[in-house]
């Protein structure tokens, strides 16, 4: 922490002191239009043939979501897998992919835990986020690792209006809801500065299960001659209560409201943009992340604990030599070191202490060219390479675990065929290098019965296709396809021997292929009173190609063996006049995620219906108040129906099976801006 003092006395003295700065453009409506993450420089999103989904601050605001699950329930009908209510795991499956396969982002750096297997979204708070865009598809070629399935990138306040700005909300509902905001702009010739924080309550609905969350933020710059200076800083931590625990086979449930998962994370760093020529710009961001777990999921229950702390740094060059082509280089470093007391020596039951250390280098190159008017053609290509370390602390033992080195290519067109119709398509390559976990399992498992378990990288290969398009001024398609084929996939193998060996581990279980196909259909009209709809309707299917069959149904126990087809149908209504708007979503999610485990078979057998409304009012200038209901369709259970497993198979608000989902809840907001 001695450093990010340092870094922030730096920048809050240029901020201040620096009287000759000049002051940045505020900025332009336009902007709402542009992807900030498709490519590597912003571009208009109807002029890059990757699938994009933008929510930018006003309707960030609308939707009141508090953490990136909720959000991403809203943007992507069915793609979010949480196992409970505030608090709990969340996970998302884009267009079939697996959870994995998901890489988030802050202002373009990862926020994904080098410990866990997967980005857990549901401790992601969206406080001083003010823009949040969903990339579907291959994005290795620009993100790296983990990005076959598609990346969420997130963008952090920035520079105001001129001023001073800011808003503080209040938000009060049911099981004991209780949350507070606030966020202050300010903005001169000198520089700007950005800061907020939250401040979250509420009960599950069950006895002793509470949920709790505090975080703040801090971004701050100024403008030296021709370069863009910005500091920042960001901390964000999280209770909540575990109390339902299902293991064995078969499946024996208890609760027990003493158990409880803790998570932090921290970051900080700074940026330089800066205009070395016209047309030419170096971009460069430094990035401490760091961040810690703790869960009831070790051996025998205890309370485990996992840490990691993550150096990282991102030098980027872009070139524009004229409108029609530009060219950006891309070279990034990142050190990961983290430690977890989750593995265990199964003769003892104790913890044994790993330390993981991984370290990743990739080089990479994106031009885009302007073929003829309208039609675009972007071109990607990278190269990464790391390494991962381990050394066992009782007795200092240090081993390398794995190296890879993965290419990855990206390319797609554009083409503007007329103000209103646009047809787009791309095909390219994805990786994902194993984690520290995974190495860490597999060396436990190799102290057992003194076998190697060397794993691979994934890899994976994806074609797109899509066309937008508008009608008779009031009517806005839209029609995407995608099929992606990942090999080399890396599942967990439980060990089945009895009595056991303790060598469960991770293994290159063949293939899978996850496809989908999205329609959507919406209507915009009116003058005094605005009002419109939308529907979306999404087939997605994923298939393990290599041991999802009927011969091999109760084969050996691993999690490749998966299959989650499924169909969503969603609709939204609003209405809208100067001072109200009325909101309506309706969403329809079938049965899916049929998962052979150890523990069950069958995640649900009926669809998933959930029903929410929104009502919103400015009584004055610059206040606001939001009814919203959730979860209506949804029935309040308690922990008897959990424990005789009255709504199994339902298909419910958690779409986990296993796990209880919230009943209906209603929350009331206030918003007051200057």
């Amino acid at each position: 922490m001695g450093h990010s003092r340092i870094l922030f006395s730096l920048a809050a003295l240029s901020v201040f002191c620096h009287a000759a700065a000049e002051a940045e453009a505020d900025r332009k409506p336009g902007e709402a239009t542009v992807t900030v993450s498709a490519e590597a420089q912003p571009v208009e999103v109807t002029r890059t043939p990757a699938p994009v989904r933008i929510v930018e601050t006003d309707e960030l605001a609308r939707l009141g979501s508090r953490t990136l699950a909720e959000l991403l329930e809203v943007l992507q009908p069915g793609a979010v897998m949480p196992s409970g209510g505030p608090g709990a795991t969340a996970s998302a499956f884009l267009n079939g992919t697996l959870s994995k396969n998901v890489v988030v982002l802050l202002d373009g750096l990862r926020l994904n835990d080098p410990t866990a297997v997967s980005a857990d979204l549901g401790t992601l708070s969206l406080v001083g986020i003010s823009r949040v865009e969903l990339v579907l598809g291959p994005s290795s070629v620009l993100y790296g690792s983990d990005a076959i399935g598609g990346v969420i990138s997130l963008t952090s306040a920035g520079r105001g209006a001129e001023g001073f700005h800011g808003q503080v909300g209040l938000k009060a509902g049911t099981d004991n809801l209780g949350r507070a905001t606030a966020q202050v702009q300010l903005a001169g010739p000198q520089g700007w500065l950005a800061a907020g924080g939250e401040a979250t309550k509420q009960d599950n609905g069950f006895p002793n299960d509470a949920f709790r969350q505090a975080g703040g933020f801090l971004r701050l710059g100024t403008k030296l001659g021709g370069a863009d200076l910005m500091g920042f800083y960001r901390n964000s931590g999280q209770t909540a209560s575990v109390p339902f625990t299902t293991a064995g086979f078969p499946a024996a449930r208890a609760y027990q409201p003493g158990r409880e998962t803790k998570a932090r994370q921290e970051n900080w760093g700074a940026s330089l943009k800066w205009t070395l020529a016209p047309g030419l710009v170096l971009e460069d961001t430094l990035q401490v992340l760091s961040g810690n777990t703790s869960d009831p999921n070790g051996p025998l229950r205890q309370q485990t604990d996992r840490d990691f702390r993550r150096v990282e740094d991102q030098l980027t060059m872009h070139w524009t030599p004229s409108a029609a082509f530009r060219l950006s280089g891309r070279l990034e470093g990142r050190e990961d070191t983290s430690h977890a007391k989750n593995y265990y020596d199964p003769s003892t039951f104790a913890a044994v202490l790993y330390r993981g250390e991984g370290r990743d280098l990739a080089g990479a190159l994106e031009s885009r060219w302007t073929i003829l008017d309208g039609l675009d053609w972007v071109a990607g290509v990278r190269r990464d390479a790391g390494h991962r370390d381990l050394t066992r602390l009782s007795t200092g033992q240090r081993s390398r675990a794995g190296d890879a080195e993965a290419g990855t290519w990206r390319s797609g067109l554009n083409w503007a065929v007329a103000p209103e119709l646009r047809l787009y398509a791309s095909a390219g390559q994805g990786f994902r290098m194993p984690n520290t976990t995974e190495f860490a399992l597999n060396a436990q498992a190799e102290t057992q019965d003194k076998k190697a378990y060397a794993i691979l990288p994934e890899r994976s290969r994806t074609l797109q296709a899509g066309v937008t398009g508008l009608l008779a001024g009031h009517w806005e398609y839209r029609l995407e396809a995608q099929r992606t084929r990942i090999n080399d996939l890396l599942a967990y193998v439980y060990d089945t021997h009895y009595p056991p060996l303790f060598t469960s581990h991770y293994s290159n279980l063949g293939s899978i292929q996850a496809q989908s196909l999205e329609g959507a259909l919406g209507w915009r009209g009116g003058s005094e009173v605005a009002y419109g709809w939308d529907v979306i309707l999404r087939s997605q299917d994923t298939r393990d190609l290599d041991h999802n069959t009927d011969g091999q149904r109760y084969g050996q126990q691993n999690t490749a063996i998966i299959r989650h087809p499924f169909f969503t149908g969603s609709l939204s209504a609003f209405a809208q006049s100067k001072a109200w708007r009325a909101d309506l979503r309706f969403d329809r999610v079938g049965s899916r995620y049929d998962l052979n485990d150890t523990t069950y078979n069958l995640i649900a057998a009926k669809p998933y219906r959930s029903l929410s409304l929104g009502l919103s009012h400015e009584p004055v200038k610059n206040l606001t108040v939001a009814l919203r209901g959730e979860h209506l369709l949804q029935p309040k259970q308690t922990v008897q129906d959990w424990l005789s497993g009255r709504y199994d198979q339902n298909g419910d608000a958690a779409l986990v099976y296993g796990f209880p989902a919230p009943g209906p809840r209603w929350s009331l907001a206030a918003t007051w801006r200057w």
